[in-house]
């Protein structure tokens, strides 16, 4: 029973995360430097209060998962979490930078952080699949 209790939690984290994620990706790499200041104001409170607090939930219970019930000797895991940090810091560059572009609103991010949306899709369906699958 609490295993199950702990995946929920887990995956509420994640969906929280990720859409948070997927909303500063959108911010940094569309919104025009004119109305820039104004959109990611209200998008770094929400990301401080929900995203940063789901990215801490995700790793919380996803390390009480795979601690408490063995996942962290299988080969899938160690794939899984080297996806996961990456997202990790990923996460850390679009708060920095939309603190930086908030300050200065005609700042360009580099491309990793501007091509956030496509790395945080295609790492959400590799840890799923990961996860769901088992391959090695």
């Amino acid at each position: 029973m609490l295993y199950f209790v702990i995946k929920a939690l887990h995956l509420l984290s994640d969906f929280l995360l990720i859409g948070g994620m997927l909303i500063n990706a959108f911010v940094i790499g569309m919104v025009p430097p004119a109305i820039r200041v104004g959109v990611i104001s209200a998008l770094r409170r929400y990301d401080r209060i929900v995203t940063t607090a789901a990215l801490g939930g995700a790793w919380i219970f996803g390390l009480w998962l795979a601690f408490g019930y063995g996942f962290y000797t299988s080969g899938w895991f160690g794939f899984k979490f080297l996806i996961v940090v990456v997202l990790s810091a990923l996460h850390g560059m679009q708060g920095g930078w939309m603190r930086r572009m908030e300050a200065d609103p005609k700042l360009d991010p580099p491309a990793f952080v501007r091509a956030g949306m496509p790395i945080i899709l295609i790492s959400v369906v590799l840890i799923v699949a990961l996860a769901v699958i088992k391959p090695f």
